[in-house]
């Protein structure tokens, strides 16, 4: 039997009428969507089913959908006798791998991403009314460590690295006019493209510290467990040990930098993976292994039919 890592996505991999082929297959899958959105108060089949891009795009929507689908993904791929004992989840995808592992259940799990959304998108709009328009891009061609040495030396303090998508690609997140400000000296440091992203918030810079003091205090109500089979963090790149661990790095998620390119080389190099799926929508995740340099097959498995090759494969 085939033992793989799941990577779960994060805000971004949204898109219309995802998971939806998934609710018609399993009943397991429908109850998710009932459960969900008593659990958030908005009823997310009808969300998925009729929202435009524009409403599904708004982070109070699309963590809550990315998060049902992401869910969604992991009980069929389950369904159909995938094993996975390994989880990663970037960003967002994060929580989807705390209730993969065990930590949370998916009550606590919806409850918990709909006041995450509802703070993120609180901060995003104090940001943007305190500095102006907020941006993201793409760094591609160097790495996390020469792009915060470009952003130090031109002491930005509106410009911050935000995720750490792989060896040469990292995502910068803060006030725009600091990108086109920047943008001559990271060519110079050898960036190829800086590379303009749709944005929703300045998420995984101090422009979210008020949001995650306001939902550690959020989590304190909550009992997370210890994790079952291996979980790891996007603030530290590290194994989570414990439930407490996991509630402290769930809030400091919000304010610190993604460590996708960590979290990648220590489960192929510490725990000797090579197989890796990708429960949820879209292939970003799958696309970060393939341009990572490391030995690892990620396959898509956001819908039905991506699942039934793997089930098939992994027999």
């Amino acid at each position: 039997m085939v033992s793989y890592v799941a990577c779960y996505p994060g805000q971004g991999a949204q898109k219309q009428k995802m998971a939806l082929d998934l609710f018609e297959r399993s009943e397991q899958v429908r109850s998710l969507f009932a459960l969900a959105s008593d659990a958030s108060g908005k009823n997310l089949y009808d969300l998925l089913s009729n929202a435009e891009e524009s409403e599904l795009q708004k982070t109070e929507h699309a963590q809550l959908a990315i998060t049902l689908a992401n869910r969604s993904a992991t009980i069929v791929l389950r369904e159909h006798g995938v094993e996975m004992d390994c989880h990663a989840g970037f960003s967002l995808g994060e929580l989807s791998a705390y209730a993969a592992a065990g930590v949370m259940d998916d009550t606590t799990l919806f409850k918990v991403v709909a006041t995450r959304a509802q703070l993120m998108a609180k901060a995003s709009k104090a940001a943007e009314q305190l500095h102006g328009e907020i941006g993201m891009a793409a760094v591609v061609g160097i790495g996390f460590d020469a792009v915060e040495k470009v952003l130090d030396d031109l002491h930005g303090t509106t410009l911050f690295c935000a995720n750490d998508n792989g060896p040469r690609q990292v995502v910068l997140s803060g006030v725009a006019s600091e990108i086109e400000r920047c943008a001559d000296a990271l060519k110079q440091a050898g960036a190829r493209r800086i590379i303009p992203l749709k944005v929703s918030g300045p998420f995984h810079t101090p422009f979210m510290d008020e949001a995650e003091r306001e939902f550690s205090e959020y989590l304190a109500d909550f009992e997370f467990m210890d994790p079952i089979g291996k979980l790891y963090a996007n603030v530290t790149g590290d194994l989570i040990q414990t439930g407490d661990e996991a509630k402290r790095l769930c809030a400091r998620q919000l304010s610190s930098p993604v460590r996708w390119t960590t979290i990648m080389g220590k489960i192929v190099v510490e725990q000797g993976y090579a197989q890796a799926v990708e429960p949820g929508p879209g292939a970003v995740l799958t696309g970060l292994w393939k341009s990572s340099g490391y030995a690892m097959n990620c396959v898509p498995a956001g819908t039905y039919e991506d699942i039934l090759k793997i089930g098939e494969v992994g027999k």
